[in-house]
């Protein structure tokens, strides 16, 4: 029915108003009976809508007209820093980024969803943010990157050690094995320009194409691993990808691009896809929020990647061909199809960068190496983490921070700047609509 537009990712929608969006509490959820009949998460949308630190997902069987509000409706997922979705089969399955809980719901016919299995997979991986990535429809990954300091004799840090650690989780019988932990590497580059050099402090976003599996990096210089943005400094320098042999994960190297600068992670949003010819293409995450400077010269742009290392013949530079007066930032994309794409994208001196409603959204062609800036509401969108295709068209949610938001239907086959239409319409306000699934 649907094409999800996270092959190895996570998926997700969100919205909802602070003073609207009313929280569940377990004995809410408790109240559910076997007799309300359980419902393919297949055949429903589901999104994902967050306010303040506060996740919900929710239920839709169309995303072109209605409507649909969060208040009282729909479920509260755990989420002790932020909530990761991914759907697969008949579930909906969601990570606790706080503690690495990962839980398995059913949806229900009457809107609800139902918690079935949950295992803690920060055990294995780490509690402190781990991530996952569905590898196919029986696996899921968990990964985690654990940070050591090491240290002189006189207590200060000299340098760090950065694991990785893997493990898979089989679906839908929630089961655990397959541990593995690789030692990420400090490239010669990573070494040059920073107190003790840029760190590998994050995987993300793996893909897996052929025998290979990428993972995007992000890199760091920070003594302590607790530290949050924006107090670490991160690469300026270069593009990295982690690349091992699949599905054995041996083999673990570094491949680098001088192609622009950033991290190659994503944020929430996928920053690798694979067409139809089975290469990789991958966005650079490369804005304002994270310190980097985009008057230096630098670009956000796509890269790509052939047989585990990347392809130095192609380079598309987004900056450019969008011809934009402003600095272009951006921290992922949705790949649609026969080489089209949409990007969201920063603008510097657009919209309102204190409220988030600093971005707006551009179909990306990589065959022709074009982008047109669609004519959307200045929206958020830094946090964004699913879309959807279905019958050709691709639906994403656009959520102004204090405006009205809806479902978006774009056509991919038009570059004109307003081939757009207004789909399902949601809670507005401060409630954002994060994904689709």
């Amino acid at each position: 029915m649907k094409k999800l537009l996270k092959p190895i990712a996570y998926l997700a929608i969100a919205a909802t108003a602070i003073s609207a969006c009313k929280k569940k509490s377990s004995s809410e959820d408790e109240t559910l009976t076997p007799d309300v009949p359980s419902v393919s998460a297949s055949s429903i949308y589901t999104l994902l809508g967050t306010t303040g630190s506060a996740y919900y997902i929710a239920q839709s069987k169309d995303l072109t007209t209605g409507s649909l509000s969060f208040v009282d409706n729909g479920t509260q997922l755990k989420a002790n820093q932020a909530a990761r979705v991914i759907r697969s089969g008949d579930y909906i399955y969601s990570l606790d980024y706080g503690t690495g809980l990962l839980s398995q719901l059913q949806p229900k016919a009457d809107g609800k969803y139902e918690t079935l299995k949950e295992i803690n997979v920060g055990l294995a991986v780490g509690s402190n943010r781990p991530r996952f990535g569905l590898a196919d429809n029986n696996t899921i990954m968990v990964y985690n990157v654990t940070v050591t300091a090491v240290k002189n004799t006189e207590g200060a840090v000299t340098d760090q050690t950065c694991a990785l650690r893997i493990a898979s989780v089989a679906i839908p019988g929630m089961t655990i094995a397959n541990l593995t932990q690789f030692n990420i590497p400090q490239s010669d580059s990573a070494k040059k320009g920073a107190t003790i050099g840029y760190h590998p402090m994050r995987v993300d976003a793996p893909l897996i194409a052929g025998n290979k599996i990428y993972f995007g990096l992000f890199h760091a210089d920070m003594f302590d691993a607790t530290i949050a943005p924006p107090n670490r400094v991160p690469k300026q320098k270069g593009l990295e990808t982690l690349v091992f042999d699949y599905p054995s994960l041996s083999n673990g190297k570094i491949t680098q691009s001088s192609a622009s600068n950033g991290h190659t992670v994503g944020y929430r949003m996928p920053s690798m896809y694979k067409d139809e010819k089975g290469d990789v293409y991958q966005s650079n995450w490369y804005m304002t929020a994270n310190k980097f400077n985009l008057t230096d010269g630098d670009k956000t742009v796509i890269t790509r990647l052939k047989d585990g290392k990347y392809d130095d013949s192609y380079v598309f530079n987004v900056s450019d061909a969008l011809g934009l007066s402003t600095n272009v930032g951006a921290v992922g994309w949705f790949y649609v199809g026969n080489g089209i794409g949409y990007m969201p994208i920063q603008l510097e001196d657009q919209g309102n960068y204190s409220t988030g409603n600093s971005w707006s959204l551009a179909r990306i062609d990589l065959n022709n190496k074009t982008a047109v800036k669609l004519n959307i509401p200045m929206c958020q969108l830094f946090s964004h983490e699913s879309a959807v295709v279905n019958n050709g068209k691709f639906y994403m949610a656009i959520s102004p921070v204090g405006g009205e938001a809806y479902v978006y239907e774009f056509d991919p086959s038009s570059t004109s700047a307003d081939a757009f239409k207004k789909g399902l319409k949601l809670d507005g306000g401060s409630l954002m609509v994060e994904g689709i699934y």
